[in-house]
């Protein structure tokens, strides 16, 4: 099954449209809903949004119990203390939300790539074994 992409219009309203188009016509399977629709949308692989700056951890955490595994947090106007911020409050990735079109695809593949290595069952024991045994480090 290929992977899902849930683009979250909300703070995004003026990129969101051009996102989700560029991912599309990369062949990214793109759902977007409004942030009050997100709690009853069928969970994505990754979901992709601007994360509220009132509590980023809440936003974050709420989001992983929802069933999303992957939080892409995106900013029409970033900056290296919002993406510190943003990364230690529990997003998984960082990105601005008016990248080339180009950059945004990769980047948006990199998260993707990660969310399908976890899903790989000839990989995941791998990584559980790295988790949990520090001495084949």
């Amino acid at each position: 099954m290929k992977a899902q992409l849930l683009l979250v219009r909300d703070g995004l309203e003026n990129a969101a449209p051009s996102m989700a188009r560029v991912l599309r016509d990369a062949g990214v399977n793109v759902r977007t809903v409004s942030a009050a629709e997100l709690a009853e949308a069928a969970p994505a692989d990754v979901v992709l949004l601007a994360i509220p700056a009132i509590d980023p951890v809440a936003t974050c955490w709420a989001l992983h119990r929802l069933g999303y595994r992957w939080v892409i947090a995106a900013s029409a106007s970033p900056s290296s203390q919002e993406c510190i911020t943003m990364l230690n409050a529990g997003a998984d990735y960082y990105l601005d939300a008016w990248l080339s079109a180009a950059e945004l695809v990769a980047r948006v593949r990199v998260v993707l790539r990660f969310s399908a290595w976890l899903e790989d069952p000839i990989r995941t024991p791998l990584y559980k074994d790295v988790l949990t045994n520090s001495s084949s480090i």
